[in-house]
């Protein structure tokens, strides 16, 4: 049996709920107590190119993300994201040195849609950006947006075609939380089968469905002869009805794994910051979350269903109707006309 290793996303992922605003003094706090927890891999934010703000967890250079990291603690990994559909463009990135994050996670599309909206490949689109990023000497992670959209053999064919560029990881993602654990472990051993050894699998997971932390339990203990990587955040906090809970699954980690996170100090984050974010805007399972994940629909149907409290069978009516590309790319206006 491979390691396990946990990484954090909570600064990441979690900045979908509060626009990344978490306050220069918490990301720098936040991320401080995460390592002091023994998290093995600590997300610090997103790479995108646009302005940077200082109390905004997205940063448009190596720079800001070192100031954020400061002192590196041996054995933590320190990790950014990048997003192929809206990237820091390569030129901009400056190579990878000691005081840098060590990884650069990049979401990849299977799809896209052009300025006609016409539906194009963009798998080739990810891998040369993915490339540039090993180039630049960063550890890489593949993340594919959405996994339930690839059929077996389309999926095969994405992990041996990033596999060619020798990634930290490949990952198995529920972007939208419509899988269950059954379904997840398909993928999982698909990219086992299909990927060489030192690649480790990683396991992206959403609550829409209350499927995360099964999901990531059923990995655990397929024991798969590789190393595994599974993200969690404090509290869940995440796009959609919110991420894995790292302090659920760290102490389950603890005694099933024989690991020594200290949860203490992730249960200090809660307190002193992601409870706050919560009171002002929540998350978690609700039924409207649960519909869009029933079918295959952008989670941000289900936030704008609660707080517009629209009746739940005139929002599923609507989610039934929604066409394949409104299913994928949030229009608020498709609810606004149901309300009138």
């Amino acid at each position: 049996m491979g390691r396990i290793q946990l990484l954090d996303c909570t600064l990441r992922d979690g900045g979908y709920i509060n626009d990344w605003c978490f306050g220069e003094s918490a990301i720098k706090d936040i991320t401080d107590k995460m390592v002091q927890s023994g998290v093995d891999i600590v997300e610090i934010g997103f790479l995108k190119n646009e302005p940077y703000q200082k109390d905004r967890c997205v940063f448009n250079s190596v720079e800001q993300v070192k100031k954020v990291i400061g002192k590196k603690k041996e054995g933590v990994k320190y990790a950014v994201m990048c997003e192929v559909v809206n990237p820091l463009p390569l030129e901009l990135l400056a190579p990878a040195d000691k005081d840098s994050a060590d990884i650069i996670r990049v979401i990849i599309w299977k799809t896209k849609h052009d300025e006609q909206g016409n539906v194009v490949d963009a798998l080739q689109e990810g891998f040369e950006y993915c490339k540039g990023i090993v180039e630049k000497g960063y550890k890489l992670c593949v993340q594919p947006a959405r996994v339930s959209q690839y059929s077996d053999k389309e999926f095969v064919a994405m992990v041996k075609q990033f596999s060619i560029l020798n990634p930290l990881a490949i990952y198995v993602v529920d972007s939208w939380g419509t899988q269950n654990p059954e379904n997840l472990l398909h993928y999982m051993h698909l990219a086992d089968e299909n990927m060489p050894k030192h690649i480790s699998l990683g396991y992206h997971g959403h609550n829409n469905m209350m499927q995360a932390l099964a999901a990531a339990q059923t990995m655990i203990h397929e024991k798969f002869q590789r190393d595994i990587i599974i993200d969690a955040s404090v509290y869940g906090i995440g796009r959609g009805a919110g991420n894995l809970n790292i302090e659920i699954i760290a102490k389950y980690m603890n005694e099933q794994c024989g690991k020594q996170y200290d949860i203490e100090k992730i249960l200090r984050i809660y307190e002193n910051y992601i409870k706050d974010v919560y009171a002002i805007e929540p998350w978690g399972y609700s039924i409207p979350f649960y519909l869009t994940a029933r079918y295959e629909c952008n989670p941000n149907y289900a936030r704008y269903c609660i707080k517009n409290e629209l009746p739940i069978s005139l929002f599923e009516n609507a989610l039934k109707k929604l066409n394949a590309f409104d299913k994928i790319i949030y229009s608020p206006k498709i609810l606004e006309d149901i309300r009138k």
